[in-house]
């Protein structure tokens, strides 16, 4: 799928990997933003432990950070997550460019699929993405989340099935300040 770059102010948008801590620090501004500042989502449940793990995709117009996507990776496919856009960028097709990079790395990276979990709420905008629901709605704390999946390649398309067996995630265990899972026994 060929996205066309929006243009905003005479500047076309364009997406970069975060390599610098800078880069990081404006894709957890974006974040912040969106997330914490608009809806509510606690400090703790946003910024979870696995950004350094994962991979960050920013959309700029010109310098400055509009969009952001996480990109998680694990054995066979990749897990965009956490994708923001500043609000008064919304309607651009910034998202739809962002997941579009996201895609271009996890087929760079040998994965053959793409998995997400989504709101119920939006589940339209990720399906006119070419995305389909993998499995019904599933209980996470106080959301519901839907589980959704799209092949890296479209011309190779991913078999039909109803429970996520592909997908094998896990809830990692919360670590204290020290690295200890919480709940263990301290050394």
């Amino acid at each position: 799928m060929t996205i066309n770059a929006p243009m905003i102010d005479g500047h076309t948008v364009t997406t970069r990997l975060a390599m610098r801590m800078e880069d990081s620090l404006q894709a957890f501004a974006v974040r912040a933003a969106c997330f914490i500042g608009e809806l509510d989502v606690p400090y703790s449940e946003e910024f979870d432990g696995h950004d350094y793990g994962a991979t960050h995709v920013i959309a700029y117009a010109g310098e400055e950070p509009v969009g952001t996507v996480r990109v998680r990776w694990f054995k066979s496919f990749a897990m965009p997550e956490r994708l923001a856009v500043i609000q008064r960028f919304r309607g651009l097709n910034i998202g739809q460019l962002l997941l579009e990079r996201c895609r271009a790395v996890a087929e760079g990276r040998g994965c053959n699929m793409l998995y997400v979990q989504a709101l119920p709420a939006d589940v339209k905008y990720w399906e006119k993405q070419g995305w389909r629901r993998l499995a019904s709605e599933d209980e996470e704390g106080e959301r519901r989340v839907v589980a959704m999946v799209r092949p890296v390649d479209p011309s190779k398309p991913l078999a039909d099935v109803d429970a996520p067996e592909a997908v094998v995630l896990s809830r990692e265990t919360p670590l204290d300040s020290a690295g200890v899972p919480i709940g263990s026994a301290t050394p």
